[in-house]
């Protein structure tokens, strides 16, 4: 009896001995990540200015980096195992030695705009009226915008003794910098009370005698120019519970700026062009957790990231850049959506790997909080609510490796296709004599929704040494063009 009180007693010390390790080695990490996310979540000046316009009309992309993750398609969340994995699933990094991270990419976009218009009208003044005839049929604008930047960076250091591995970042969601010019349009209000967007050489005319009839509403044309940076500081662990499974978190500080301006040009119809901006310069934390399985021949994998929200300044300004009176600047939020992804990955033999993922983002928050700009100088000026519609992504990839001590190459192909995610207005109206109502209607015509598939085609080549690693990958569509990812990974 008395040996096994000792055996139990010795047990204990050694316990105590293991904690004590343990909290001496992880928790001043823990502070010292928790210090530079303090520091980095102090939001920063406002020094420039951005825009309503652009604000509503800008499609919204957040996409994971990592260039042997896109090569796959980005079906990378029951995989996990190089760096990245502290974003697509802290979970990964349990398995993974010391390694340090560089990423670049060279960004191409051409994406469509939450915004119809007929690029141009005719106005005709005619005995007791008026005829407004668009140039060409209404079409979506388009914004082109390219971006090369460095695009992740991290360093991971293994604590084997307690099956865990840290993780710290840098990555980059979202870069895009456009200008786009939307050309005026007209709408046709009808006596019955229906508005029609009409088509190149179809006229709406307004009779002085029966002002009841037919009347033309113009839409100013605009120029636009706008910013959009999301960055990530932050930290991720992964611990493993087992040979096959593991859990992982994290937490970034977002920092998200915003800077555009739209010019209302408005001098051609007897009035001043005037300037609708939106600023946002702020940083709040997010998380994620994430739980990964890996066996034999299948692999599966889970990952929550948390959404940030971002507050927006607002202003009216002439052309001089000073405010306008009796005119509304409100304050609202912008949000880098919240994200879950969810995969699986089979290992039919030691060369390959298929792995496919779904990923649902809730585009739906990004402007939920966002106040509009009140249209007129009237304090009852009509709202009108702007939605972006939730998404889901599916991803394909299929990689083959040969690999022996580190020493080898890959090739691989993927797919995903993402779901159209501009922002529309679907607004309720009876009466277009009214100004509110004329607004929702007109708003919900030039803004309606816009459903449409994005296909992406990827391919990846991957070489490797004992001491580091080389990932290219490049991504296609039809639209945007082409995404070049270059990642070098070194091993000590």
């Amino acid at each position: 009896m008395e040996g096994s009180m000792q055996r139990l007693k010795r047990r204990l010390t050694e316990c105590l001995r293991c904690s004590a390790v343990v909290i001496s080695a992880v928790v001043p990490a823990v502070l010292a990540v928790l210090a530079m996310l303090a520091v980095l979540a102090v939001p920063g000046p406002a020094l420039a200015q951005s825009d309503g316009f652009a604000l509503t009309g800008v499609s919204f992309n957040f996409t994971n980096p990592g260039a042997r993750a896109r090569g796959i398609g980005g079906a990378f969340v029951a995989i996990a195992d190089d760096s990245t994995a502290a974003i697509a699933n802290p979970a990964g990094l349990a398995y993974l030695q010391r390694e340090l991270t560089i990423e670049g990419i060279s960004d191409e976009e051409r994406v469509p705009v939450g915004q119809l218009t007929q690029g141009g009208i005719e106005v005709e003044s005619v005995p007791l009226g008026e005829v407004v005839t668009p140039l060409a049929d209404p079409f979506r604008v388009r914004a082109a915008s390219r971006s090369r930047r460095l695009n992740y960076a991290s360093l991971l250091l293994p604590v084997q003794r307690f099956r865990l591995t840290l993780g710290f970042y840098y990555a980059t969601l979202a870069d895009i910098e456009a200008d786009l010019e939307v050309g005026p349009g007209v709408l046709c209000v009808r006596g019955d009370g229906s508005v029609s967007l009409p088509g190149a050489g179809e006229p709406c005319r307004f009779d002085f005698l029966d002002p009841t009839a037919e009347a033309p509403d113009i839409y100013f044309g605009q120029q636009v120019s706008y910013s959009l940076q999301t960055r990530l500081y932050g930290a991720a662990v992964g611990y493993r519970v087992s040979d096959t499974v593991a859990v992982g978190a994290g937490v970034a500080a977002a920092r998200t700026t915003f800077d555009g301006r739209a010019l209302q040009l408005r001098e051609a119809y007897g009035s001043d062009d005037v300037v609708q901006t939106t600023r946002v310069d702020d940083t709040d934390l997010v998380y994620s957790l994430g739980v990964l399985y890996r066996g034999d021949r299948l692999g599966l994998g889970l990952c929550y990231r948390s959404e940030a929200i971002h507050p927006t300044k607002n202003a009216w300004l002439d052309t001089a850049g000073e405010p306008l009176p009796n005119r509304t600047a409100p304050v609202g939020t912008l949000a880098v959506p919240e994200r879950l992804a969810a995969g699986i990955a089979l290992f039919p033999a030691d060369a390959w790997v298929v792995s496919a993922e779904v990923d649902w983002i809730s585009y739906s928050d990004v402007l939920a909080g966002m106040q509009p700009f009140n249209p007129t100088a009237r304090a009852d000026a009509a709202d009108v609510r702007y939605q972006i519609s939730d998404v889901e992504e599916y991803h394909l990839g299929v990689e083959y490796s040969t690999f022996a001590q580190r020493r080898g190459w890959s090739v691989r192909l993927g797919y995903w296709r993402d779901r159209t995610h501009l922002p529309w207005v679907q607004e309720r109206w009876s009466d277009p004599s009214d100004p509110d109502d004329a607004l929702r209607a007109r708003e919900s015509l030039v803004r309606a929704r816009f459903d449409d598939a994005v296909d992406h085609l990827t391919a990846g080549f991957g070489i490797s040494g004992p001491h580091a690693r080389l990932d290219l990958a490049l991504d296609h569509t039809d639209d945007a063009g082409v995404d070049v990812l270059l990642s070098t990974v070194l091993y000590f």
